[in-house]
């Protein structure tokens, strides 16, 4: 399908006609640029927080932790993570969190990721969350992100086999790296650093889920629900895909305007529950990420793991630069 930018004076964009997977990735290239745009404006800087600022940010965090727990405790449903999702945000927001104890973090653009993450590397306890869309040119990118935690939001086999590829391109370097060093070892030397690669193998696994669209809008990414077995199956059984990642679960954008009975949710929780029968994996070892800052209190009822709160932590995001 055809479209056009036009430019103004004041950079910003005017779309003409836009696909709707075309005006997806737009909005992630702007949402990017705007990210960028916001540190360079200052210095690379945001603008400093004040002591109101700071408690005002505490106090959101563990307003939202009490209901995470209170919900838990109220429908049996323990270990829930609380995602905090931090896009557009400042990397002082995440530090003041991580001061409180606070490790998982999610960010929806790789470019933004990858800014923070590179800030943030003395920070050898954070969780990283990958939960936004990914072009399949920008996974070797992505894995080399430290502290990486989950990809999200895998909804095709390219995407499983590009994250499999890169992480085995990049261990295969590390490997190579690691012979090189050791050519004048012993034989001996060298089977240990063998066995030694190997623990490394296993111990670098990237965890993944599969974003399923349980509500079949066509703005939202996902594989239809009863495609998701079939990419669980090529995660667990491809030779590239099985020693690279490790299946962690589900994960699901609910339709904001749903019915109490949450259709969405439900749908999630059968894909999990067949997924659990035809490949023989114990139910309680598949997560499921679904629930975020207006409904993560009715996903933790209906069996959601892990919920993904930005706003109602850190507070409305500023997307005026986006048109």
């Amino acid at each position: 399908m055809l479209f056009i930018f036009r430019i103004s004076n004041n950079n910003r964009y005017t779309i003409n006609k836009l696909s709707i997977t075309t005006k997806k990735l737009f909005f992630q290239k702007q949402s990017q640029l705007n990210y960028t745009t916001n540190r360079n404006r200052i210095g690379n800087q945001f603008k400093k927080m004040d002591e109101n600022d700071v408690k005002e940010l505490i106090s959101s965090y563990k307003n939202i932790k009490d209901r995470v727990e209170i919900v838990s405790n109220k429908f049996d449903k323990h270990n829930v993570k609380l995602v905090a999702v931090s896009k557009t945000k400042p990397t002082e927001m995440i530090r003041i969190l991580y001061g409180k104890g606070h490790r998982h973090f999610g960010e929806n653009y790789i470019q933004e990721l990858v800014s923070k993450s590179e800030e943030l590397a003395e920070l050898n306890e954070i969780k990283w969350h990958f939960i936004g869309s990914i072009q399949s040119n920008k996974a070797k990118v992505l894995t080399s992100v430290k502290n990486l935690y989950v990809v999200e939001t895998v909804e095709n086999k390219k995407i499983l086999d590009k994250l499999a590829k890169s992480l085995s391109s990049s261990e295969n370097n590390n490997n190579n790296n690691n012979n090189n060093n050791n050519n004048n070892n012993n034989n001996n030397n060298n089977n240990n650093n063998n066995n030694n690669n190997n623990n490394n193998n296993n111990n670098s696994k990237l965890n993944v889920m599969i974003q399923v669209n349980t509500s079949g809008e066509e703005s939202k990414s996902g594989c239809k629900p009863e495609e998701c077995l079939e990419l669980v199956k090529h995660c667990l059984e491809d030779e590239n895909c099985k020693n690279s990642l490790n299946f962690l679960g589900l994960m699901t954008i609910g339709n904001p305007n749903a019915t109490p009975d949450q259709p969405d949710f439900k749908c999630l929780v059968d894909c999990k529950n067949n997924i659990s029968k035809q490949l023989n994996i114990p139910l309680n070892s598949i997560e499921l990420s679904m629930g975020m800052s207006h409904d993560f209190e009715p996903a933790i009822e209906f069996g959601s793991t892990s919920v993904r709160v930005g706003s109602a932590i850190f507070g409305e995001r500023d997307y005026s630069n986006k048109k």
